[in-house]
């Protein structure tokens, strides 16, 4: 018989992983990290220690709350392999490298080293959408999971069970990714994650004609548009938004997102539009340094850039430039984690940069351009997937949620953090 035992993930959303003994090998969903905000003086949560007897390490997506301890694994002595779509670890690679460079700057604990990254790329099996491959004597199935370019489920049969494991999921189409169709054979039990458990998304083309309207409007204004995005996803989506609307005005391009655009159009077969992305990079300017900064600034224009939560990168940059003119304009285009600054913007009009506190005086907006999943089309996920026992994991307080999977009928769970759960 089967356990899963929970070492992170639970009752939150971070550090997500996920150990599946079988009785014949050991497999890990996901390794990840939570990056707490500045009020907690930016530290880092880690999931528990996994005894690394394991038999493979399955990666569903690049984000650091899955991907970001997976080179740990190596510098503890993990000799074995992880499964991912190659766009997934070409992503994460770019990630991992970043997370060594910000935890020097910032004298945080450096978890691995540049040479377990080399450990991990020796030791990567790429794998695809529809292919089926072994770990010891089960059979691991992958799924397009919807969520950002690479990202999968993985839908595991161990002869006796059957486990799929969501990783982040969205079921509907954005203008970057067409969304995960819960096709998936008989499921015994279902991990999924709970982000928006308790919230449903506005319609997707009533946001993005929200959105370029706010755009327009700000622009005739002859000010700066900046469009702080997360660098994998997010960027990419919000260029094809502003492609397909025939924004005239110069849009920039800068940060991580620059280069995570161009590896996410290496894998096109991940993309909804890829020929459409492709040509809206084509397109946009991408600032060197500080004096092509300058230039974007002059307006009016719109400034897609890094970061998404407003916590530094080429925005901490841009808004110290623009925060006191009153016709330029930052429309936020994801949540903003407490703690974070973009929470604390929305929350008190205060910019807090490692400088003095900025009192902001241009205009500001949130927009919620999800990647997840949101609650109604969570349901009709479950429902499709008609699994036998459902787990909840990646989400806060989830327990009005599992008591409502109850109602419908489900047997269903969300374990703490170190819970063990047979199967």
């Amino acid at each position: 018989m089967s356990s899963l035992k929970f070492l992170g993930g639970c009752n939150e959303v971070g550090r997500s992983a996920v150990l599946l003994d079988t009785g014949a090998e050991k497999m890990l969903f996901d390794y990840g990290i939570k990056l707490n905000g500045p009020e907690v003086e930016e530290s880092v949560s880690r999931p528990e220690n996994v005894n690394l007897k394991i038999d493979g390490v399955l990666l569903t997506h690049c984000h650091l709350d899955h991907s970001g301890l997976v080179p740990r694994l190596y510098n503890q002595g993990y000799k074995g392999e992880f499964f991912s779509t190659a766009t997934t670890f070409d992503l994460s690679k770019t990630l991992w490298k970043d997370s060594i460079k910000i935890a020097k700057i910032k004298g945080r604990e450096q978890d691995f080293l540049e040479s377990d990254i080399e450990k991990a790329t020796r030791n990567h099996r790429r794998v695809t959408t529809g292919q089926t491959f072994p770990v010891g004597t089960s059979d691991v199935s992958i799924y397009d999971a919807g969520h950002v370019p690479g990202s999968c489920s993985f839908f595991v049969d161990t002869g006796e069970e059957t486990v799929l494991y969501t990783g982040d999921i969205n079921t509907i189409d954005t203008k970057l990714m067409k969304g995960s169709d819960p096709d998936y054979p008989d499921t015994d039990v279902l991990i999924t994650e709970s982000t928006y458990a308790d919230i449903d998304h506005s319609p997707r083309k009533e946001l993005e004609d929200k959105f370029i309207q706010r755009v327009k409007e700000r622009l005739a204004k002859d000010g700066v548009v900046l469009v702080p995005s997360f660098a994998i996803g997010r960027s990419q989506e919000m260029l094809l938004v502003l492609h397909e609307h025939g924004i005239e005005a110069p849009i920039y391009l800068d940060g991580m997102a620059v280069e995570a655009t161009k590896k996410i159009l290496r894998y096109p077969e991940f993309l909804r539009y890829p020929d459409e992305l492709k040509e809206a990079y084509h397109n946009v300017r991408t600032p060197g340094d500080d004096d092509e900064r300058k230039r974007a600034l002059e307006g009016p224009s719109v400034i897609v850039t890094t970061a998404g939560m407003l916590g530094g990168g080429p925005f901490a940059y841009y808004i110290e430039e623009i925060y006191n003119e009153e016709n330029c304009s930052i429309l936020m285009t994801g949540y903003q984690v407490e703690g974070t600054a973009g929470r604390k913007l929305l929350d008190t009009g205060i910019y807090k940069p490692d400088g003095p506190d900025l009192d902001v005086q241009c205009y500001y907006e949130l927009f919620d351009f999800s990647a997840h999943v949101g609650r109604k089309e969570l349901f009709e996920y479950i429902d499709k997937v008609d699994p036998k026992k459902v787990i909840a994991m990646h989400g806060d307080e989830l327990e009005g949620f599992v008591e409502d999977l109850r109602k419908r009928g489900y047997e269903a769970v969300a374990p703490e953090n170190g819970d063990e759960v047979t199967i």
